[in-house]
């Protein structure tokens, strides 16, 4: 395909082949618009960072052409980028819900970033958000937070459904169910492509409603003896202000720990989701601390096992801001294991058992939580709606994607399935009527950036591959006194090693290490002389990591300083 012809493509820079970091782009006619910008969370592979984002290299290159940003929800995996990439947007509007615009302000906020007047724009279901050749609407439907949308994309070339997360639900938290009847309308009119969730496919049946979980998780609260300790995503707190309201006519008083449910709290007032009944029932923790057990309910988060959440910490026994777990106390953790946090959740499981509590969570019990992804009949329901030409799986692992494309094969539907870096054509200026979409040839700028602290570190992984080498092979520092006026070497070199070997158990180990370094300087630098210091620090980096990875296995971090002296 030429560059320079006029069609309709997708690209994905991110939420395929990964669960996280979402982002597409829609490419009509050389007019873009994106779809969400969402993080995931690093694992061994990216020691110290905090989150990973898109590369977006691709937009910075066609900053020009960007109509748009349109938000689904206020998920992380959807929106928790967007401020880390505002400027790549490159000015562009940014169309959102009321909530997932109050999430983006105070993203923006942290990141001292000050949105253009009107950059922000808030939508209304059903109505039609123009931009250059697209026209956008945003349906309703239901998902573990509110303000979930799917959007229907109109082009010339037809329309695109991108669902975005979804389920279906009578019982959605805030009656915000899926719109159905809107559905079947865009389906009649016709759909030429469904760019459809895959997290859940795999699940032979409905992923299930709330109000049985919401009632189940009421009857635990009520048989509990001890302080209950209740854990779900905050974003969720749908489910989160029904579990409190129980534990208030319980007569418990109800305790919010963690920053990120209380700034939900704060959006929940001010969009009028937050439930009068608990108006008189909200204390700090100090307070609860100081009441009798029975009398106490606490939300903590860290549901994936995160370092230094609360519940993390009070798994491991912590105090935490005077609420400490006691043996007899009930902890329900009313969530999933994302795929990647497996060990980090098992961990505050395991330390809650040591602690002797009553652990109550999906391992032991189902109903304490349901997924708001589609299953498969779910999925199948959708289509059915939409009727649409084409089915392209996203957002999910690659198993996810593949069974998501059976599913549709089966199903009678023409599935299509995305490859990172490369545009998926879904249409053409004056193609043939047997046309079929079809992956470009040309490899676009892709990846992931990590955001590390006050740095992005831009799809470059020599720094991460460094600290790799330091977690696991530890660190050796050469030091070399030379004279100034000469460069002569005036002693041997001096090693100190941090995470290596114990040098004093190991001393002839590290004896080794400096007489082999000394050999190696000389046999280099014949004459004595250091004239070149590049190529004697490359000299003993070389020597050691060679030495240590005989002796032990291990090719440390190396850093070699020059005395002169």
């Amino acid at each position: 395909m030429s560059n320079k012809t006029k069609h309709l493509s997708a690209l994905p820079l991110g939420g395929v082949g990964i669960i996280g970091t979402n982002m597409m782009v829609y490419d009509c006619d050389g007019d873009l618009i994106v779809v969400d910008a969402g993080v995931s969370f690093p694992d061994e592979a990216a020691p110290g960072t905090d989150v990973i984002v898109p590369d977006t290299r691709f937009l910075r290159e066609h900053a020009k052409q960007i109509k748009a940003v349109f938000i689904t929800h206020a998920h992380e995996d959807h929106i928790g980028a967007v401020g880390y990439l505002w400027d790549d947007f490159a000015g562009a509007p940014v169309y959102a819900s009321a909530l997932s615009q109050l999430v983006i302000q105070g993203k923006l906020q942290e990141l001292g970033i000050q949105p253009k007047k009107g950059q922000l724009r808030t939508i209304q279901p059903k109505e039609a958000n123009v931009v250059g050749p697209f026209s956008v609407e945003f349906v309703q439907v239901s998902h573990s937070v509110p303000e979930c949308y799917a959007l229907a994309i109109t082009t010339h070339y037809g329309t695109i459904v991108h669902t975005g997360d979804y389920k279906f639900d009578d019982a959605a938290p805030f009656g915000q169910v899926t719109d159905e009847a809107r559905f079947t309308e865009i389906g009649k009119e016709g759909v030429l492509a469904v760019f459809g969730d895959s997290t859940n496919v795999m699940n032979p049946n409905e992923s299930g409603s709330e109000a049985p979980v919401i009632a189940h998780l009421t009857k635990l609260i009520d048989e509990a003896k001890g302080r209950v300790f209740f854990a779900a995503f905050a974003s969720h707190f749908g489910r989160t202000f029904e579990v409190a309201k129980a534990a208030a006519k319980n007569g418990r008083k109800v305790c919010f720990l963690g920053r990120t449910i209380n700034k939900f709290i704060a959006h929940s007032k001010v969009l009028g989701y937050w439930p009068k009944e608990l108006n008189n029932w909200v204390i700090d923790a100090e307070e609860a601390a100081g009441l009798p057990a029975e009398k106490v309910f606490v939300f903590a988060s860290g549901t994936q096992g995160e370092p230094g959440s609360s519940l993390t910490r009070l798994s491991q026994g912590a105090d935490v801001r005077g609420l400490k777990i006691k043996q007899g106390d009930t902890v329900i953790m009313s969530s999933r294991m994302i795929p990647g946090n497996e060990r980090g959740i098992l961990n505050v499981v395991n330390g809650f058992y040591a602690l002797g509590v009553n652990m109550i969570n999906e391992e032991n019990d189902r109903l304490t939580h349901v997924s708001g992804h589609p299953g498969a009949p779910e999925v199948k329901r959708m289509y059915k709606m939409l009727q649409p030409k084409y089915v392209i799986p996203v957002h999910g692992e690659t198993r996810h994607l593949l069974a998501h494309g059976k599913l549709a094969a089966a199903e009678g539907y023409h599935p299509c399935q995305l490859k990172a870096g490369h545009k998926l054509i879904l249409a053409e200026e004056g193609a043939k009527p047997d046309f079929k979409p079809y992956l470009s040839t040309k490899v676009y700028p892709h990846g992931f950036n990590y955001i590390d602290g006050l740095n992005i570190l831009e799809n470059d992984p020599l720094i991460l591959k460094e600290r790799k080498r330091l977690g696991y092979d530890g660190l050796i520092v050469a030091s070399l006194a030379i004279k100034t006026t000469t460069g002569e070497w005036t002693s041997d070199v001096s090693l100190q090693t941090r995470g290596l070997i114990d040098e004093v158990l190991q001393a002839d180990v590290m004896k080794s290490a400096v007489n082999k370094t000394g050999q190696a300087l000389e046999a280099v630098f014949q004459n004595g002389r250091i004239d070149d210091r590049t190529r004697a620090a490359e000299v003993i980096s070389q020597t050691l990591r060679r030495h240590f990875k005989h002796e032990r296995g291990k090719q440390p971090a190396t850093v070699v300083s020059f005395v002169e002296v």
